[in-house]
């Protein structure tokens, strides 16, 4: 698989580390990933271990040959801004779920500059509650420092990872709103990771 020597070749380059808290769902799940820089795909699917598809946003098609050969490698689905057709981008990720595999979301919507700049879409609760697999938060420090903003220049920096602890989509079942409130555990799991990597690692280091 594509996905192994990338891996030697990012932990030849980079000082990376990854912390797992606990074994992955040994089925489909929902990886709930913080976004940002282009890297975090890959550096996610490192972390993970497994092969998982991704939503990526329409619009980075064709921005550099470099970035779409990723979105291959990854088979990634590709998702508009607009509703309508975001739905469908979903429903195809719902598709995956259900063959038995996992889906990578990144409920930011689109890379910032700090965590917390935007509220979380639900799009990766969604699938989570209608799919009734887990979700896994994946916290990524780092990767803004070896590959800022659009640039796709790629400079030597530490990226940090932690796979938190899955989160059951059942018990928000109860609730009158359960996306939403699946969704506000998925932030809390990685506001908390990313607060203790920021006080680890203060600039990213």
């Amino acid at each position: 698989m594509v996905l192994w020597p990338l891996a030697r070749v990012l932990a030849a380059w980079f000082p990376y580390s990854v912390v797992r808290r606990a074994p992955l769902p040994k089925g489909p799940f929902v990886a709930a990933i913080n976004h940002f820089s282009l890297l975090d795909p890959p550096i996610a699917g490192l972390a993970l271990r497994r092969p998982v598809r991704f939503l990526a946003l329409d619009e980075i098609w064709g921005v550099h040959p470099a970035l779409d050969a990723v979105l291959t490698v990854f088979d990634s689905i590709p998702v508009s801004r607009t509703d309508r057709r975001a739905l469908g981008a979903l429903r195809a990720a719902l598709r995956h779920l259900e063959s038995g595999r996992p889906v990578g979301v990144f409920p930011e919507g689109r890379r910032v500059a700090a965590w917390g700049e935007v509220p979380l879409k639900t799009g990766a609760a969604w699938l989570a509650v209608r799919a009734s697999v887990p979700v896994v938060p994946v916290a990524i420090w780092g990767s803004r420092h070896a590959m800022p903003g659009d640039r796709m220049r790629i400079r030597r920096a530490p990226i940090r990872v932690v796979v938190g602890l899955p989160i059951d989509p059942k018990p928000h079942l109860e609730q009158p709103s359960p996306v939403e409130t699946l969704n506000e555990s998925i932030r809390s799991a990685l506001d908390r990771e990313l607060r203790q990597l920021e006080a680890a690692y203060p600039v990213g280091e």
